[in-house]
This record gives structure tokens, C-alpha cells and sequence, in this order.
């Protein structure tokens, strides 16, 4: 089902001071547009779709900027969210950009229309790379020349709130049929990595193996959770079970939301949200 929700403050003829924000995974497509002046969400769209395979994605993505009329408008700027977990991260000091490819090709099997992007994560002197169809890329540039291209970890790695030294922090990331852990000590990013989810009980068996390779108590760990979470409060529960306090993670910039309008749970909107 689509949900395409607007504040009464929404004008589709006034998109040149918006912010568009879209995001691209094989779960499906979805947008937001922020006002800039007032920092308020105005509009929201989510297109839940099953794509098998990143070869379809480009193809599903082309008709659907086609189709979308808001799409066709101009923004006063555009970010562009893509979601898949071929992805390496890359200590500063060993990234060359003429090489990236090979850093990928060391645990992906890289298709012959891939391009690889590169990101800086700031606050941790490391390089998240990541796989975009070149077909998308095209796609994308062809109707929006100055966008930026990220991957959703590099928002929750470089917004992740200020921290106590050594305090152990892990955040769970959900994605369609996937979800990314990223775990922190204090200011420094431990580990990065997705997990395919088959069963709710992989939840707990993948993050109870990764804080049992760094020898950290559950208990004494705090976790966030965002995006969309399968079967919503159950899940939450279910981690709730090892992990205490269990918290959803926040944008970085608190946006005016109308919730009477915009009734979908604060973690489903955050990455999205976060990338304005």
C-alpha cells in the first residue's frame, strides 16, 4: 500500500524552497520534503515494493520517477538515500580512490554496470564505499544533476549522539528484509555490518554473537533501533528482552512534525528524516 501524507503547509508550487530527500532499497522507494526555512516536514511518500534483484532496480526506479508528478518539480536540494548492504568500510589511512573497486571486490562479486561510491565518514577518519547500480546512478543524475549520493550508515555513524568514554552503544538499523548493527565504544565505531532476516529470532542471535566477539554484557549495553521494523512493537519487546534500555534513534535535527498528520512511528521516518 502507498502512503503519500501532507502538512497543510505543503504547496506543490512552491518546491523550489524544499528540501527532497528520496530513498532506494529493493524493499521499495520512498521521499520526504522538508521546508528549509521553518525545518518543518511537509510531505512524505513511501512505495513498499518486492524487487528481487538489484538488476530490476534501476528499471522499477526509472518508472517511478516517470510517474511521480512531484518528482518532476525542481527542489532547492536533493539527497538521495541508497540502501543496500554491499558495503566496506574503509580506515582513512588505507583509502585510495583509484583502488576502491578492488576494496569491494574483495568480499562482493561485483557486477559489470556497478559503480562504486565513496563517503567520508567525518567524525571516525574511515571511508564507507558502497555499490550503485550504474544504470540507477544514471537515471538519477539525468534528472538530478547535483545530488548526493549516501548510504543510510553514514547518516547513523556520523549523528550518532555524543557518548561517555567506553560506554557501549549498538544500533540496529531494519531495512526490508535486512538490518544493519552498528556498535560503538565511547566515540569510536567498533564494527558495521548487515544481517539478512528470515525469523525475528535473527535479531537476537546475530547482535548477541557480535557483543560476545568483543566480550561486551548485553545487559550493560544501549541500544537503538530505527527504520522499519518488522511486526513494530513485537519486535521492540523482543529486544527489549537482553537489551536495556532499548531507545529509537533520533534524527540529528529535531524537524517540526505535524503527528496528527504524519502518524508513522518516528523510526520508520529516521532515515529519511536524517539525511535533511
Amino acid at each position: 500500500m502507498e502512503h503519500f501524507l501532507t502538512d497543510d503547509l505543503f504547496h506543490q508550487e512552491n518546491t523550489k524552497e524544499y528540501i527532497l530527500s528520496i530513498q532506494v532499497s529493493l524493499g521499495g522507494f520512498s521521499f520526504s520534503v522538508v521546508l528549509a526555512s521553518e525545518n518543518r516536514l511537509l510531505a512524505w511518500k513511501k512505495v513498499p515494493l518486492t524487487i528481487t534483484d538489484g538488476k530490476f532496480l534501476s528499471r522499477h526506479f526509472q518508472e517511478w520517477i516517470t510517474q511521480e508528478e512531484l518528482l518532476k518539480n525542481e527542489f532547492r536540494e536533493v539527497k538521495f538515500i541508497f540502501d543496500t548492504t554491499e558495503f566496506v568500510l574503509v580506515p582513512e589511512q588505507y583509502f585510495d580512490e583509484t583502488v576502491k573497486a578492488k576494496y569491494m571486490e574483495m568480499f562482493f562479486n561485483l557486477e559489470s554496470e556497478t559503480e562504486i561510491v565513496a563517503s567520508k565518514i567525518e567524525n571516525q577518519n574511515a571511508w564507507l564505499l558502497f555499490t550503485l547500480p550504474k544504470p540507477l546512478q544514471e537515471n538519477l543524475q539525468a534528472r538530478f544533476p547535483h545530488t548526493e549520493i549516501v548510504h543510510p550508515l553514514k547518516n547513523c555513524i556520523e549523528n550518532f549522539p555524543s557518548i561517555e568514554a567506553e560506554k557501549k552503544r549498538l544500533i540496529i538499523l531494519f531495512s526490508s528484509t535486512y538490518f544493519y548493527t552498528v556498535l560503538f565504544s565511547g566515540q569510536n565505531l567498533l564494527l558495521a555490518n548487515s544481517f539478512e532476516l528470515k525469523h525475528k529470532n535473527d535479531i537476537i542471535f546475530y547482535t548477541l554473537s557480535i557483543l560476545k566477539q568483543f566480550d561486551i554484557v548485553p545487559s550493560k549495553t544501549d541500544v537503538f533501533i530505527a527504520g522499519e521494523l518488522p511486526q513494530g512493537e513485537e519486535t521492540i519487546a523482543e529486544i527489549g528482552k537482553y537489551f536495556l534500555p532499548v531507545q529509537f534513534l533520533k534524527p540529528s535535527r529535531q524537524l517540526q512534525v505535524n503527528s496528527d498528520i504524519f502518524t508513522v512511528p518516528d523510526y520508520e521516518l529516521y532515515n529519511l528524516l536524517n539525511s535533511i
